[in-house]
């Protein structure tokens, strides 16, 4: 998957771009958690052939590299838990109820984009070998901006340009690796500031408006729908000797991603952000928008910028249970599950919250508290979800025989 982040300037007609690395500011953030030794299958990814690329920019030097995989990018649905309902069936398209695109014609659009474009800002980022540029949203008066934290990976200075083309320096405030998410501020008064909404309240066919700085081209506009909702991507690190990072619960929208777009605004029809566009799925031979865009949803973007602004760390819900995402007939009939739909779990982490409640290899989670669960991927959303210190009931099948075990998420170590 790649990441619309930052971009460089404008590039000849006919030219081609690589797919771009997440970026990383110094100073250095914590290490995420990851496992020492043998490779160990990802949570919550299938087989699709695809590229996932972080949609940022580049320009004056050379691009990123795009991490292509075939690990797969999509989960075994579009829902994640007690949410399936809400993504099993579209808004009403074409009757023009608010909010869907059949309302999002002419003028509609034009007043919708009044209370949007001035929020969202051009982010430059310069660096040892040139300049990247992304996108950013304005959402306090006090002039703290949220980005991508690819999108200023190893930046020199940090430069924000409003959307009356006034430029501004920018200072870094903080970031979040796991997240992908970062903070700067910038001192101007009278700053428009974005309205947030809810992304918790986002159904797959409402409208999705897409506002950012594709290929450089400041306050550019696409529209779509949501395509799917809780979506867990792969997307590539950027960093030497770090295992490529997972986007959890990411928001997935056909309206045009492009590299530059990254930190940039998906809005919903009411003109409020709903998430932070972030990356895109190629056929790993271009970069380009593809229909298939992925954003942070704002509910967790803006826990994380509240932490980032307040100088407190981001945490993680961890459980310490690694699940099979190829699931075998083998391992259908070793572990005795049936018929049955869940998450597969293939290895337990010693003294981790999972080898607490006696969790264990073999083990089918089919229900995380409330939330049924169908997929490894549905089991990495519900587990993001969940609150760190708070027991949970967890259901699983094993060997056959269905058992209920509490939980208790910790916070991801290592990071």
């Amino acid at each position: 998957m790649r990441r619309p982040d930052a971009g460089r300037q404008a590039r000849p007609a006919g030219a081609t771009l690589d797919a771009i690395r997440p970026r990383t500011v110094p100073p250095p953030a914590a290490q995420e958690a990851g496992e020492p030794g043998k490779r160990r299958r990802r949570p919550g990814t299938v087989a699709l052939v695809l590229a996932v690329a972080l949609v940022s920019g580049v320009a004056g030097g050379a691009l990123g590299v795009v991490a292509t995989r075939d690990g797969g990018l999509f989960g075994n649905g579009t829902a994640a838990g007690s949410a399936g309902d809400r993504t099993a069936a579209a808004g009403p398209t074409g009757t023009g109820a608010a909010g869907t695109p059949a309302a999002l014609a002419g003028g509609q659009l034009q007043q919708v984009l009044g209370s949007v474009l001035p929020a969202v800002v051009k982010v430059e980022a310069r660096t040892d070998t040139g300049k990247a540029t992304g996108s950013g949203v304005v959402f306090a008066e006090s002039g703290y901006v949220l980005t991508n934290a690819h999108v200023i990976d190893g930046a020199r200075s940090i430069g924000v340009t409003l959307s009356t083309s006034e430029p501004l320096r920018a200072r870094f405030v903080g970031r979040d690796l796991n997240y992908d998410l970062a903070v700067l501020r910038v001192r101007r008064a009278g700053l428009a500031v974005a309205r947030v909404g809810k992304s918790a309240d986002l159904r797959v066919g409402d409208a999705a408006i897409v506002v950012g700085s594709p290929f450089g081209f400041q306050s550019s506009v696409t529209t779509g729908i949501v395509s799917a909702l809780h979506r867990v991507v792969k997307v590539p690190s950027g960093e030497n000797g770090r295992e490529d990072r997972e986007l959890v619960d990411a928001i997935q929208t056909d309206a045009a991603i492009n590299p530059g777009n990254s930190g940039g605004a998906l809005t919903n029809g009411a003109g409020e952000v709903v998430g932070i566009s972030t990356a895109i799925a190629t056929n790993g031979d271009s970069e380009a928008n593809a229909g298939v865009g992925f954003a942070i949803p704002i509910d967790a973007a803006m826990e994380v910028a509240t932490a980032l602004v307040d100088r407190k760390p981001v945490k993680v819900p961890f459980l310490g249970a690694d699940l099979d995402t190829d699931v075998s007939p083998d391992d259908i009939q070793r572990f005795q599950v049936g018929n049955r739909a869940g998450a597969l779990v293939s290895a337990v982490r010693s003294r981790s919250p999972a080898a607490q409640a006696g969790l264990r290899r073999g083990d089918l989670v089919v229900r995380f508290g409330n939330q049924p669960v169908a997929a490894s991927d549905q089991l990495t959303v519900a587990l993001r979800q969940a609150e760190i210190g708070v027991p949970v009931p967890v259901t699983v099948v094993r060997r056959g025989r269905e058992l209920v075990l509490r939980v208790t998420p910790a916070d991801q170590p290592g990071r």
